[in-house]
């Protein structure tokens, strides 16, 4: 008698187990990446600090090293976890959206009007206002103006045309660079703080208010995208049969677009340009958990955070001024060469 094949756990059952364990690797990730740095941070001095901010009582041991640990280390190491898992959930988004596997939140022109914005706030000095949040307001706010321009130009006759959508990201995004250049040429003394924010790093991001507020607008919007999850299973069917089952395709494209636009421009805006997580990340989730974006999404989430947590931490144990960006594209281009040739061929 032939042996009974395997039960595949209930949905809900398999989403909660692999999120459980994703989740609970990024949690030890986090403490484990605070804990790592040239300064030494003995772990009484962090539990201390734990019990001191959460009930205001006075810091008893070493109160430099839990300011290192509680104001400098971890907020860092939470706002890469943040950033991570927005460009990997609007990543993985858009690759299920547009049915491109090369597509990732870059190709949309966001991270180029996100990195206007921010070189023209440090060109013009106003990083200083809002509390010292200018770059970040600056930087979001071009980046979500250029989504309304990108969707303006995709859309025709009352329809955004997914072919289109990439075009008009492309050339958007390319104009909008050439921009940036300009910035640079006339930058003089700030050219060096352009460029290091450009490359893409969480240097300097200590401010626990703009690490909230990111967090916020990140959370919001891969939650928004996760809704979203069914109707993507339902479009790689095709976009008429999709239709048929009951999918409003075209608030679906505008729905995914423009909370993968938002995702990515808060990301952009308090870390420069980090490439490849959003691109790379998505496909090794896929192949670790199938292509449900029920479940795809949520642990591609993790996984990117958890990703960009060590990306940045290795690194920084060694030098405090290494861009995440450049590692990452250090490691993201062979890998997705890799993924390029062993993917699976049509028969």
């Amino acid at each position: 008698m032939a042996a009974e094949a395997p039960q595949r756990r209930p949905l809900p059952a398999r989403i909660a187990l692999l999120t459980s364990g994703f989740g609970a690797f990024l949690v030890v990730s986090i403490l484990l990446a605070a804990y790592i740095g040239t300064e030494h941070v003995p772990v009484a001095v962090i539990v201390d600090a734990a019990r001191s901010y959460l009930s205001g009582a006075p810091v008893v041991h070493e109160p430099v090293l839990a300011k290192i640990f509680w104001n400098i280390r971890l907020p860092r190491v939470a706002l890469g976890a943040a950033v991570g898992c927005a460009l990997t959930v609007a990543g993985g988004s858009l690759q299920g959206l547009l049915m491109n596997p090369l597509a990732d939140p870059y190709l949309i022109g966001v991270s180029s009007g996100a990195a206007l914005g921010a070189s023209a706030a440090i060109v013009l000095h106003v990083g200083h206002i809002a509390g010292g949040a200018g770059k970040a307001i600056l930087a979001f706010g071009a980046g979500a103006g250029t989504m309304l321009v990108v969707l303006w130009l995709a859309r025709s006759r009352g329809r955004v045309q997914r072919e289109s959508f990439i075009l008009a990201g492309v050339v958007v995004g390319s104009f909008l660079w050439a921009l940036v250049t300009v910035v640079m040429t006339v930058a003089g003394q700030d050219l060096q703080t352009v460029v290091f924010w450009l490359m893409g790093n969480l240097r300097g991001q200590t401010d626990w208010t703009v690490v909230c507020v990111a967090s916020l607008l990140v959370g919001v919007g891969c939650v928004a995208l996760y809704a979203y999850a069914r109707d993507l299973n339902l479009l790689a069917l095709g976009e008429e049969q999709a239709q048929q089952l009951g999918v409003d395709t075209e608030r679906l494209k505008i729905g995914v677009i423009v909370f993968s636009a938002l995702v990515t421009a808060a990301a952009v805006s308090v870390s420069g340009i980090i490439g490849f997580v959003g691109l790379v990340i998505p496909h090794i989730a896929r192949r670790l958990v199938g292509p449900d974006h029920r479940v795809l999404l949520p642990v591609a989430g993790l996984l990117g955070a958890s990703f960009l947590v060590w990306a940045d931490t290795l690194p920084r144990a060694i030098n405090e001024m290494f861009p995440v960006g450049v590692l990452t594209a250090v490691l993201g281009a062979p890998f997705f060469f890799y993924l390029l040739k062993t993917r699976p061929r049509p028969t």
